[in-house]
């Protein structure tokens, strides 16, 4: 059942208050309680706080990854650190390595989800009054013009030396709303204000 509604959930055609998933900490369907760990991290073996399946709300308000085909809040290309989870609940292609529910190669069909230069925005399905986009064409939770309290509570990335709620590079949904905020930098195709190359 719970792969059903999380294939469900990645092609983006269910809208979130239709879908049921077991959260963290509640009670599941024998009853049981989910417990987190020590160092938070939930039966999917990753941060409760962040984890998508125990909190479905995160999968709208993060919107869509046109480039790869599903919510962006579970696109394991977008976010590799979420494979974990994918493995945890047997939804795993160990020959694409990509969940078995986003693996285009054994399931060509998943292609038609793809929309080139989407990113952010509503969920295919998603009713209009759920797509939460804001001025700058995102999901507005995750927009930092319209909550700079992001950029402390997202934490840093290492990998891209900036705040994490600003990188583009693990995060492309944020090119829209560095556009739509006048901060590009076309010639480099990154945020102006992070441009190495025109600011060093």
């Amino acid at each position: 059942m719970k792969k059903i509604a999380m294939m469900t959930l990645c092609l983006g055609l269910g809208l979130l208050g239709t879908l049921t998933l077991s959260g963290c900490g509640e009670d599941d369907a024998s009853g049981s309680t989910t417990t987190v760990s020590a160092d938070g991290r939930c039966e999917h073996q990753i941060k409760a706080e962040t984890c998508p399946f125990c909190n479905p709300e995160l999968v709208e308000a993060e919107g869509f990854c046109g480039a790869h085909g599903f919510a962006e809040a579970i696109c394991a290309k977008c976010r590799p650190g979420i494979k974990v989870a994918f493995r945890s609940m047997d939804d795993w292609c160990d020959e694409h390595k990509l969940p078995e529910s986003q693996c285009v190669q054994c399931d060509p069909e998943l292609a038609k989800n793809i929309q080139e230069g989407v990113h952010g925005g509503p969920i295919p399905g998603a009713s209009a009054e759920n797509a939460l986009n804001c001025e700058h064409g995102i999901a507005q939770a995750k927009c930092l013009f319209c909550d700079p309290s992001l950029i402390e509570s997202e934490g840093f990335c290492n990998g891209h030396d900036v705040a994490e709620a600003l990188c583009v590079k693990c995060r492309p949904f944020m090119k829209t709303a560095f556009v739509a905020a006048g901060d590009w930098c076309v010639e480099h195709n990154t945020p102006e204000s992070q441009c190495a190359v025109c600011n060093p």
